[in-house]
């Protein structure tokens, strides 16, 4: 899937590029919850049978940057790449548990449609997230990660509503939300004996955020 993402993103900076004259950049300020599901699981390493599932949510601020551009031939639709240029720690603390991961390169290809009344146009936005999956800790120091996965990635769909503020400066307001393929993760304790966990995630996330058209 990087593969992929860079060869989209290749050919978005191509056309970038040829249509220079007809989009917008911008930066993004939001708020989002990641809440997380790890799935039962079948502990055979202690035989204390099925482990129930259990769920987390982590609550974060970020910053991204954007850019679109318009499809010439149909009026309001726009095509756009998000990044998130910051690596974020993501950590689940209790007195049982002090696991973590790190969620780097998180980038959004998405496709808007926007209609406008006037005084403001509503959106909407479907695309498609994807992060890299780094340096993964297990709960306990007598237990080692052996295998898991090494990206984050979904389906997103959001709405939202711009406004020109001035001339070619335009305001939004919007909502997002991601529902992420399943992860896992395999860990093996001391006695070298191993299991397999898997969970599922989705973030929510509402963001302001302004851009510069040309």
């Amino acid at each position: 899937m990087k593969k992929i993402i860079t060869i989209l993103s290749a050919s978005f900076l191509l056309a970038f590029s040829a249509l220079a004259e007809t989009g917008m950049i911008g930066i993004k300020y939001g708020t989002g919850e990641l809440d997380g599901t790890q799935n039962s699981y079948d502990d055979k390493r202690s035989g204390a049978g099925t482990i129930a599932a259990r769920s987390a949510s982590e609550d974060h601020e970020y910053g991204a940057i954007f850019a679109e551009l318009n499809v010439p031939s149909v009026d309001g639709l726009s095509v756009g790449i998000e990044v998130i240029p910051f690596t974020a720690t993501l950590t689940i603390d209790s007195s049982t548990t002090d696991s973590s991961l790190e969620l780097s390169d998180y980038t959004t290809l998405y496709g808007l449609y926007s209609y406008d009344f006037g005084d403001a146009a509503p959106y909407i936005k479907v695309g498609y997230s994807k992060g890299d999956i780094s340096n993964v800790k297990a709960a306990f120091a007598s237990t080692s990660v052996t295998s898991a996965s090494n990206s984050l990635e979904g389906i997103m769909v959001g709405v939202g509503v711009q406004k020109e503020l001035v001339s070619t400066v335009t305001g939004r307001l919007e909502a997002t939300y991601t529902d992420f393929d399943s992860v896992s993760v395999t860990t093996e304790n001391a006695a070298g004996n191993s299991v397999k966990k898997t969970g599922d995630a989705e973030l929510t996330t509402f963001s302001v955020s302004i851009a510069k058209s040309f």
